[in-house]
């Protein structure tokens, strides 16, 4: 019985997504993007808006409440067709999301953590199809499980101007495609549920250490995998002419869309976060197949990850397989069996094949043009991290404000300090609480938050820090509000959308809808989303516009990271206003209630501190006693330290006295660094906006 009937997983018990209410949307629509646009351009679009309300919109907003009353999901079919399957883009570089998992507590080699993790997915599929699962939940309150059903066996196939996805039965998908050097394998794997698991663990290493020992490199020009990175076009047409090349080639690509799932035996070995983000990515394109529903990525070095594929199912709904994923291979990790087969392993019925590709001249053309669009779009991508360590979600709830909207609100005012003004941002907020709900768009702008980057930066030094916190805090409110009513059905994207589609084909298209303020405001520059999971390391996907940055975040107890991709736009430069603005932020914050008299004290102290040390460290050293240890004995630190305090005693002043307290906990090497960074970020790079001229 496959999920999706499946009476436990019945979304029947689940509410209907709502429609809002046309004034609703409306006024909605005008608070969010009023702040985006000059008033004399914006009112424009408002006076087509309202005719359109006046003529057309009560009609549009009557077929919508008929097709709520005729489907479980209004918007599920429309919503899928708009933003996928009629979407042309690359699924590698603007549709498809990645994760990158956290190490593995012990080294395992690539054939075995493969194993592991072919292992625990079938069993999670055996779990899932079998009802059991649990029901996902967020604070008590029910999720639909509808996508669940898309999680295994299935595969987006192009079309000639649209896309479907193919869902395969238990029967047809009873194998694991295995990629790898460019080639294509079938692993047939009996029923895992009623085998030994370690013995089944270990005859899936055998066999996939069998692939990597053996398998000689594939050409990169007779790559089959590559073509599914292209253009949706581009791929149909490589498509047709791959399966009309020879009938083994329509069986082979049959095998392989089918399949469970497909996992990736890389052969590079990423090292920074940087490279283990790209990677997970798009590494070379040829050893995946991104048309599936997921892809395991097992790399070289014993690191992994995974790549889905977005059409039908969301990385939230992912992130439950992952977390199976990734605890079943830290418990077995410590009993990952040894190179030393089993009779019982050796004799199973195991078995993987090769699935061989035919080629012609046509194919090899297609095949060539997919790597040159693909290199082309690497070069033309810049993919930048940012480990943000200084602090994390425990030390802004401190701050009295949420988390997500305090880090909305920086990547906004990191955004308006390299270009200058405030972007339509997309931040994806869930509507899974109904029944077969998604995603719909939380607009984190505000005219709180542009007014609040603009005194950061434009004129910082006509307002207090008190006014500039009231200010962000009023802008943070907003976005919460925000999220929470669309998490409520309330938002204001997908009623539009609604709108559109629900006209009919002779109809003329209302003005409002080719109106350029309200193109513009759907025109997401920073396309943004959270994922929050300690078992993640790396998290991302691509721009969702060609002049965009697509941010993925996590927020983490004490750190947050980010994964920032552009078409060269200047992804790293982002990340570094990125840092600087939550930085300042948490300055702002933690310092509204202060003078700028005494933020000044504290200045001169750090300065004074920061002199006095430099001396300290250039003085010259007692030579040790002989016999003595090299090193230095509590006894030294102690009067290093006695030193170290007694060289400011000039000037006792409170500040001083809070910095070296601070500074005390730190090691004396590390002093230096400390108070040169924090000079630096308060002098040089923040003062300008923390201390107004009038307060």
């Amino acid at each position: 019985m496959s999920p999706s009937s499946h009476p436990n997983y019945s979304t029947s018990s689940l509410p209907k997504l709502p429609i809002p209410e046309l004034e609703d949307t409306v006024s909605r629509f005008k608070s969010a993007a009023r702040p985006l646009f000059d008033e004399k351009e914006f009112e424009k679009c408002m006076e087509k808006f309202e005719r359109f309300m006046a003529t057309e919109a009560p009609v549009l907003q009557a077929r919508l409440k008929e097709r709520a009353d005729a489907h479980e999901n209004w918007l599920e079919e429309w919503w899928n067709e708009y933003a996928y399957f009629l979407n042309r883009s690359s699924l590698c570089f603007n549709v498809n999301y990645f994760f990158g998992f956290r190490n593995t507590p012990q080294p395992l080699s690539q054939a075995q953590l493969a194993a592991i993790l072919i292992d625990s997915a079938l069993r999670f599929r055996d779990i899932l199809e079998s009802g059991e699962l649990e029901h996902d939940n967020i604070r008590g309150r029910p999720m639909c499980m509808h996508q669940y059903q898309y999680m295994f066996a299935t595969c987006r196939h192009p079309g000639e101007v649209r896309d479907h996805t193919e869902v395969y039965t238990r029967e047809q998908s009873g194998h694991v495609a295995i990629a790898h050097k460019g080639r294509f394998f079938a692993l047939r794997v009996p029923d895992v549920a009623s085998n030994d698991r370690l013995a089944s663990i270990q005859q899936i290493e055998r066999q996939l250490q069998a692939i990597i020992d053996s398998t000689e490199q594939l050409e990169r020009t007779k790559s089959i995998g590559i073509l599914t990175a292209g253009l949706r076009d581009d791929w149909y047409s490589a498509r047709e002419c791959l399966l009309q090349v020879s009938p083994s080639n329509a069986e082979s690509l049959r095998i392989l869309e089918s399949s469970a799932f497909l996992v990736s035996l890389e052969s590079v070995s990423p090292s920074t976060h940087q490279e283990f983000s790209m990677a997970c990515h798009c590494s070379n394109g040829v050893d995946r197949y991104f048309d599936k529903n997921f892809q395991l990525l097992v790399f070289a070095n014993g690191r992994y990850g995974f790549n889905g594929e977005h059409s039908l199912t969301d990385a939230t709904t992912d992130m439950r397989l992952c977390n199976a994923l990734v605890k079943d291979v830290e418990a077995l990790c410590s009993e990952s069996p040894s190179n030393e087969v089993s009779a019982a392993a050796a004799s199973s019925s195991y078995a993987v094949s090769e699935l061989g590709f035919d080629y012609s001249a046509e194919l090899l053309s297609h095949i060539q043009r997919a790597i040159d669009y693909f290199d082309a779009t690497v070069r033309g991508h810049e993919l930048a991290t940012l480990e943000f360590d200084s602090f994390g979600k425990e030390q802004i709830k401190k701050m009295k404000v949420s988390p997500d909207a305090f880090v909305q609100m920086a990547m906004q005012l990191a955004y308006y300090r390299k270009f200058g003004h405030v972007p339509a941002t997309y931040e994806s907020a869930s509507t899974k609480s109904y029944a077969r709900g998604r995603t719909e768009t939380s607009r984190s702008v505000s005219e709180h938050s542009v007014e609040w980057c603009r005194m950061m930066v434009d004129h910082p030094e006509t307002t207090s820090l008190h006014t500039k916190s009231e200010l962000l805090k009023q802008a943070v409110v907003s976005q919460s509000q925000f999220t929470a009513q669309c998490a409520k059905g309330a938002g204001i994207d997908r009623h539009l959308l609604g709108l559109e589609y629900a006209l009919l084909s002779h109809e003329p298209r209302p003005e409002i809808f080719s109106d350029p303020v309200f193109l513009a405001s759907r025109h997401w520059k920073l396309s943004t989303s959270q994922i929050s999971d300690p078992i993640l390391a790396a998290y991302g996907w691509g721009e969702v516009v060609d002049d965009g940055f697509g941010i993925a975040y996590r927020i983490e107890n004490n750190s947050l990271h980010f994964n920032v991709v552009s078409q060269r736009l200047g992804s790293k430069r982002l990340c570094r206003y990125l840092s600087d603005a939550l930085m300042d932020m948490r300055f702002l914050l933690t310092n509204a209630h202060k003078q700028p008299h005494e933020i000044m004290a504290e200045v001169d102290a750090v300065a004074n501190v920061l002199n006095s040390i430099k001396l300290l460290s250039s003085a010259p050293k007692s030579p040790a006693s002989p016999g003595s240890d090299a090193g230095s004995t509590a006894d030294d630190v102690s009067s290093e330290n006695a030193q170290f305090r007694d060289s400011f005693s000039v000037d006792p002043t409170k500040a001083t006295i809070s910095v070296v307290d601070e500074l005390e906990r730190l090691p004396s090497s590390e002093m230096i660094c400390a108070l040169e960074t924090r000079l630096s970020r308060f002098v040089k790079e923040s003062l300008h906006w923390a201390l107004p001229s009038t307060s």
